[in-house]
């Protein structure tokens, strides 16, 4: 906290180029931490892009990628364009190498944060499972299904074996341990009925 306070008031006795890498880093860096402070709070980068953007993450196309990766990525450069000018001046090095190594530093980090940015929006894309895959497929009664009333399946969607609330189709009861077929989804109720095979799928 006190390097930062030492750093805004010696941006008070800056001037030229040194004040302009010293408001570049400072405002990189705040939108940084606000960024960061939201990630938390909202648990992830998809959350926030779709909460500050608009943006779906499991539908989202070139241009609201652009958008979110462009913010992501003016915000690191500022940060490292800002901070790299600053050290290399405050070495004794001339205003164009702080140029040239600042560029190169913001350049690197924009590049950088937007690979990370990438490999974790495809991270979160791939691990989203929605309710409506489970059509089709086939589970295990995990609670009861009482007669016209609300039990739980369990269902392996992607790999991943999930429980969600379900309801027979003709509302008869099904009991635990029953292979049921989910055959349709009403908001985030499974609606299934008993698995019937065939002679040939049961060989």
């Amino acid at each position: 906290m006190a390097a930062m306070i030492d750093f805004i008031f010696g941006l008070l006795d800056a001037t030229g180029l040194e004040l302009m890498f010293g408001i570049s880093a400072l405002i990189g860096g705040v939108l940084f931490l606000l960024w960061l402070v939201l990630v938390v709070v909202l648990g992830g980068i998809g959350d926030v892009a779709e909460g500050i953007f608009g943006i779906d993450i499991d539908a989202m196309g070139a241009d609201a990628s652009f958008k979110a990766l462009t913010f992501q990525g003016v915000m690191a450069f500022m940060m490292f364009f800002g901070l790299t000018g600053i050290i290399v001046m405050q070495s004794g090095g001339p205003e164009f190498l702080a140029v040239i190594v600042g560029g190169a530093s913001g350049a690197a980090s924009m590049f950088a944060t937007g690979k990370v940015f990438q490999f974790f929006i495809a991270l979160q894309a791939e691990g989203t499972i929605e309710i409506d895959d489970a059509v089709g497929s086939t589970g295990t009664v995990y609670l009861r299904i009482p007669k016209g009333g609300t039990g739980q399946v369990s269902v392996s969607i992607k790999g991943s074996l999930r429980q969600y609330d379900a309801k027979s189709v003709d509302g008869s009861l099904i009991p635990n341990e029953e292979t049921v077929a989910i055959k349709d989804v009403v908001g985030t109720v499974l609606m299934v009925e008993k698995a019937h095979y065939t002679p040939s799928e049961e060989e």
